[in-house]
């Protein structure tokens, strides 16, 4: 039976945890990076496709590095693996603040600085949460995961205040300074290592390999869902404050609407989470995955600001959903064997949605002169990612009990 100074700590670890997701690279580099691009193309006159453009890099990098760090968890355990990351991604957000004299440098200095907060993502924090809890596990993901809700509706407008006080190179210096001020002491004395962690051999631990799994129709139909989900969800969420921009809205209300997201995020986030403890997750996860399609479908139909807000919401659903999803999912499917290197590759095809849809809706855009037709392109895409899920038995017959 679980004791009380058990629950405590595992309730210490999922707050300690989602302390961490508020903080995290995707929340600074990419999901921040959105109220960056229009003062950093009105400071340098660097063109602003490009600078745009920069997220997809920063993605491509953390999605290559996924595995990797699921693998270093796997290995030598979440603990260790925060704990070295919180120092290098602190590191590589001050270089970018110091560094960026001209657009070579910028680029060069964001990609170094995503390798190097590579580890301060989900891949690591999912690995302690799932391997703490079982029962009420969709719970506990939620919760974690809805700081990341609460990084995105708080951070960006922080970061636009430090730029409009100071400029956006002492915006990303105060930024590393503060993950580490935050990040750091959560691994050093919050984080514990889950008790699976501790087996010599993982062959004692039930679930499948990552051959086993890479051989399943599951895993490639949940790894394309992963992927067009955030594709389409990101694109919009994150190139909402241009779309304002380009609306005539002023920079801080086009920041504001990045609250609207993390604000849907965070409901998603807890009540999505326990309702997968209770439904069958893969139709529940569907019918989320339809909030893109709808976000979409609201800017094409739209001028104006207000229904810019109203898409916001349906993003935020959208990736709130996904988060809890892709950790509750594979553990269900495949178990905790090899859980880490599993979730790495497909936090890779997270990642490289959160970067690549955003990058291709700027680039299909034209700087604002076709957005008809990239919300047209990007609803339909978001469509693509509910079927595949539901198309594979194996995985839609799971069960909150299974």
């Amino acid at each position: 039976m679980d004791t009380t100074a058990g629950r405590t700590r595992r309730i210490a670890i999922v707050l300690g945890s989602g302390a961490g997701m508020y903080l995290s690279i995707g929340i600074v580099l990419i999901y921040g990076f959105s109220v960056f691009i229009v003062p950093i193309t009105e400071d340098t006159r660097w063109d602003r496709t490009v600078v745009a453009a920069v997220v997809a890099p920063i993605a491509i990098v953390n999605g290559l590095m996924s595995p990797v760090v699921g693998a270093l968890t796997d290995r030598f355990g979440p603990r260790r693996v925060l704990t070295f990351s919180s120092v290098l991604m602190a590191l590589g957000l001050i270089c970018i603040g110091i560094v960026s004299q001209n657009l070579t440098a910028f680029i060069v200095a964001v990609v170094v600085a995503s390798l190097m907060g590579a580890a301060q993502t989900g891949v690591p924090y999912t690995y302690v949460v799932v391997g703490w809890f079982t029962a009420r596990r969709g719970l506990a993901l939620g919760v974690m995961l809805s700081f990341v809700g609460l990084g995105i509706a708080t951070v960006p407008p922080t970061l636009a205040f430090l730029i409009s006080e100071w400029g956006w190179r002492v915006a990303f210096i105060a930024a590393g300074l503060t993950a580490m001020a935050i990040t750091l002491p959560v691994a050093l004395f919050v984080i514990r290592d889950p008790p699976v962690v501790q087996k010599v051999d993982r062959a004692e631990i039930e679930g499948c390999t990552v051959r086993q799994a890479v051989e399943t129709a599951s895993f490639w139909l949940m790894l394309g869902a992963f992927f067009l989900n955030y594709f389409a969800a990101a694109a919009g969420s994150i190139s909402l404050p241009v779309v304002l921009a380009d609306r005539g809205a002023d920079p801080p209300t086009a920041a504001l609407v990045m609250s609207f997201v993390g604000l849907s995020f965070i409901v998603m986030r807890l009540g999505f989470g326990a309702l997968l403890d209770r439904f069958p997750p893969v139709p529940l996860t569907s019918l989320a995955f339809l909030s893109p399609v709808v976000g979409h479908l609201i800017l094409l139909n739209s001028e104006g600001l207000i229904p810019v807000y109203f898409s916001a919401v349906f993003f935020g659903l959208a990736t709130g959903a996904e988060g809890d999803a892709i950790g509750y999912l594979l553990a269900k499917r495949f178990g905790m064997r090899s859980f880490g290197k599993l979730f790495g590759i497909n936090y890779m095809a997270l990642t490289f949605g959160a970067g690549l849809g955003p990058a291709s809706l700027h680039i299909a855009a034209a700087e604002g002169a076709r957005y008809l037709e990239a919300f047209t392109i990007f609803a339909g895409i978001a469509l693509i990612a509910p079927v595949l899920l539901i198309l594979d038995r194996r995985t839609r017959s799971l069960t909150a009990q299974d």
